[in-house]
């Protein structure tokens, strides 16, 4: 196994183990267990290690550069519009008011 790469977040290390792994690739993390049980620990053992059998090194690492430098982020999306609903609550009132005012007229 080669270290290609450390993380100072358990939960980052575990994103980048996983997209990896969707990759084909076959990552273990080092110390994972160990920061989550006790986050004070994670600097004394070195950050969280992520690992890849020793013929798989080269390319996992090229693909985690590539990864880090946004090589697939997506676009950001303008934000959508709120939908402009006419404001009827005026009207509203007054149909209620002018069927209660019938009902009670009708008696």
């Amino acid at each position: 196994m080669i270290e290609i790469a450390r993380f100072a977040d358990v939960y980052e290390a575990e994103i980048a183990a996983g997209r990896l792994k969707a990759d084909g690739f076959t990552p273990t993390l080092g110390g994972a267990e160990h920061a989550k049980a006790d986050p004070l620990i994670l600097q004394a053992l070195g950050w969280i290690r992520l690992s890849v059998p020793d013929e798989e090194a080269a390319a996992a690492g090229d693909r985690l550069t590539d990864l880090r430098s946004g090589a697939e982020s997506l676009e950001a999306e303008a934000e959508p519009q709120p939908l402009m609903v006419p404001d009827r609550s005026l009207p509203a009132k007054v149909t209620i008011g002018a069927m209660l005012l019938a009902f009670l007229a009708g008696r």
